[in-house]
């Protein structure tokens, strides 16, 4: 699939489009945030537990847990319960969390659950009994948190060090910048989507985070290889052709991902369908991200460590003392070069970007040299006239 590599799109030059459009939903997505909240789940806020059992089993060989599970969370929609906690444990016990209820609240949500476990699995399993009520605090969820924390702040540690050792520094501060875009775009969408947010979505954050750096590496490692073949040529040049040379293997990747997730967002029913949608997010800005964050962030380091360098070069000339005049030989005027026949046609790829823009700069580096050769050149001729000059005096 060479359709991206025969295109000459400049990726890098617009990246100032690409950071509006990130910022625009990272900030609306922290709006969001702060106005409405994240729509936690029980397993961060805490709630009442309910276990009930059945004389016989109601899982066996015609149905499993699942499709018990999906019986009770359709017959609990009309009551507004359908986004409870249900497990099944062992054959004959059904276990059912709910957010935390007040006492008379309590007593209603258990009449309400034993007549739908009645309705719906009394036919299988006889009659339903609560053997007990418990109230879950969000001990769990503080937990849970705080150990989510701490495995995004030792995995994206331990990332910048092994890009620093395998890539540079500048590479690795550009992925990292790029993980955070990813967490704060799913997080942001989730507050706006108000998606109800359990424990499985700390695994969507380690997960995205793995999938959007391994994209970021595989750039990253053309754009290493496309420096050692072309080592005159821009570096900016050289970071888009690497883009749009790894731009097919990163959209294939993304889709053949996404395929699955969008299964499961619409057929996998309540309880999996916030776990798909939040990864069909992920993954998408995850590819998004490592194409137009990561490797422009790099560009634009590059840049401003070029400058640096050469301010740094050039203000300790500027601050020397002012040397007595002398004079200088006769500039001769340069020929201007009328375009021609030969002169070549506009770049039809980015790999043809890349090939002219190493010509040009090997050119301008001769172009020194023969200025550099005919400074010298004066230097001596000016240093023999002086000599020559002192002889007879």
């Amino acid at each position: 699939m060479d359709f991206f590599r025969r295109q000459n799109w400049d990726i890098v030059g617009k990246s100032p489009y690409w950071f509006t459009i990130s910022a625009l939903i990272i900030v609306t997505g922290l709006v969001m945030m702060f106005t409405k909240g994240l729509n936690l789940g029980i397993d961060f806020t805490g709630g009442s537990l309910f276990t009930f059992s059945f004389q016989s089993d109601i899982v066996g060989p015609g149905q499993d847990a699942a499709t018990t599970i999906a019986k009770v969370r359709a017959a609990l929609k009309p009551a507004g319960l359908e986004g409870s906690s249900i497990l099944v444990a062992g054959t004959r016990e059904v276990l059912i969390r709910t957010h935390a209820l007040t006492d008379e609240t309590r007593r209603e949500h258990e009449r309400i659950l034993q007549d739908v476990l009645a309705n719906t699995l009394g036919s299988i399993g006889g009659t339903v009994k609560l053997e007990s009520t418990d109230f879950v605090g969000p001990v769990v969820g503080a937990d849970l948190k705080r150990s989510a924390l701490w495995a995004l702040f030792l995995g994206s540690i331990l990332i910048i060090i092994y890009i620093t050792i395998r890539y540079e520094l500048r590479f690795a501060i550009a992925g990292w910048v790029a993980l955070l875009h990813d967490v704060l775009v799913l997080v942001g969408a989730m507050a706006i989507l108000q998606v109800p947010l359990n424990s499985p979505f700390v695994a969507v954050i380690l997960t995205v985070l793995g999938y959007s750096i391994n994209d970021s590496v595989i750039i990253f490692d053309r754009i290493r290889e496309n420096r050692r073949l072309h080592r005159g040529a821009d570096f900016a040049n050289t970071v888009n052709a690497s883009l749009l040379q790894t731009m097919a293997r990163s959209i294939n990747t993304m889709v053949t991902t996404l395929f699955p997730l969008i299964a499961l967002f619409l057929l996998g029913g309540p309880s999996i369908s916030g776990f798909a949608l939040a990864l069909i997010i992920g993954i998408t800005s995850g590819g998004y991200s490592s194409i137009f964050i990561a490797a422009p962030l790099v560009v634009i380091w590059h840049r401003r460590a070029r400058q640096r360098a050469q301010l740094a070069a050039v203000t300790p000339a500027a601050q020397r003392r002012p040397q007595p005049a002398r004079p200088a030989p006769a500039a001769q005027p340069t020929p201007e070069v009328e375009p021609t026949a030969t002169t070549p046609a506009p770049v039809s790829s980015a790999v043809a970007a890349m090939q002219r823009a190493q010509e040009a700069a090997q050119e301008e580096k001769r172009a020194q040299r023969r200025a550099r050769r005919k400074l010298k050149q004066s230097q001596k001729k000016a240093s023999k006239k002086s000599k020559r000059r002192k002889k007879r005096h």
